[in-house]
């Protein structure tokens, strides 16, 4: 055999073989791509909880905050539950409540300087602050933090200091300020947090209202930092407010600003909203936050708990808000405010428990 015609006969072998091991590569690859794809596939299809679909897909650090504008250095303790339970299911967040600065020395007859020091004064809170560290009371003069936002045209002209609910109005400020400028997710003083609260961004949360359509609270929020939304929303909070009407920055206006700002006319729970300025808003169905509402808020008060809420409570909710926590109701030790209190803020209910107090947290 000539050489020429082995070396073409080899070249021949060597390309049938290169081919042979190229078709196996190939097959080889889309099998394991193929295979990747499918577990991916049931992994997101199962073990995630609806509520969580709103989760960033950049990791962030945790901030949680609340507001407390009377200026009282002294929590009471469903306040104190509210901020314990968030620190305790969130460890690695930073939990921060900002307080009204400017009436502090008039109520505690306080200088500046040492009004902070006031808090470890108040036992609840003492506790509080030296057994979890990742909790920070900040004081603020609240309507400093409207300031660069539309909001501070309240202030600027008056508005404000016409208000026959200041403290409310200015609640419902200083959280959207705050989530406007920091990010973040802000919680009401009368939640009780029962889970992690991480995968929450860019979202609000729904309540069932009888027949009122897209009924939402501005009690619970989280937002990354500069979200359009919160600029509209403060914007529409400007045109919106009533001196008379206490709740002329809450609820009913957070829904309006959404219809006008994603073009809809109903706000579908469980799913994301497509809005203006490619910015998108998750839309929480009412058992992630508000299992419970308003209608049905004497099941919190029972002295005994139907253990179908209890169930119903933790199986999709973030977290529970308390209807008429802050207005003096009676909470039996049996009740199931007092048992998720037992169970979320442990420090607060014994504080407020000892000595045989009988439904007074």
């Amino acid at each position: 055999m000539s050489i020429k015609l082995l070396t073409v006969k080899m070249n021949s072998l060597s390309t049938q073989f290169w081919r042979t091991d190229h078709f196996h590569f190939i097959l080889t690859l889309t099998a394991v791509t193929l295979s990747a794809l499918i577990l991916i596939s049931a992994f997101y299809s199962k073990g995630i909880n609806r509520a969580e679909t709103s989760s960033s897909k950049v990791p962030r650090r945790l901030d949680i905050f609340f507001v407390e504008t009377s200026g009282k250095s002294c929590l009471t303790f469903r306040q104190a539950c509210g901020i314990e339970s968030a620190a305790k299911a969130n460890p690695d967040a930073r939990i921060k409540l900002y307080t009204e600065k400017s009436t502090a020395g008039i109520i505690n007859n306080l200088s500046p300087e040492n009004d902070h020091r006031e808090f470890f004064r108040c036992p609840v809170t003492s506790v509080l602050l030296k057994q979890m560290n990742n909790i920070e009371i900040v004081r603020e003069n609240l309507v400093e933090l409207l300031q660069e936002t539309p909001l501070w045209q309240l202030h600027k002209t008056g508005s404000f200091n016409r208000s026959s609910w200041r403290l409310f109005h200015l609640s419902d400020a200083a959280r959207v300020a705050l989530l406007w400028k920091k990010g973040g997710t802000y919680l009401d003083m009368d939640c009780i947090v029962l889970r992690p609260l991480e995968s929450l961004n860019n979202t609000i949360g729904t309540v069932e209202n009888g027949n009122v359509p897209s009924w939402v609270e501005n009690g619970v929020m989280a937002f990354s930092a500069g979200h359009p939304f919160l600029h509209f929303l403060m914007k529409y909070m400007v045109l919106a407010f009533e001196p008379d009407n206490y709740i002329s920055l809450g609820p009913d206006t957070l829904r309006d600003a959404m219809f006008y700002f994603c073009n809809r006319e109903t706000l579908p729970a469980n799913h994301w909203v497509n809005c203006r300025h490619n910015s998108s808003i998750f839309i929480q169905p009412p058992e992630s936050f508000y299992a419970i509402n308003n209608s049905r808020m004497e099941n919190f008060y029972q002295p005994e708990f139907d253990p179908n809420d209890w169930d119903l409570l933790h199986r999709d909710s973030f977290l529970s808000h308390i209807y008429g926590a802050g207005h003096g109701r009676i909470a039996p030790p049996g009740s199931l405010y007092a048992e998720l209190a037992r169970k979320y803020c442990p420090v607060s209910y014994a504080m407020a428990t000892a000595g045989g107090a009988n439904g007074l947290f």
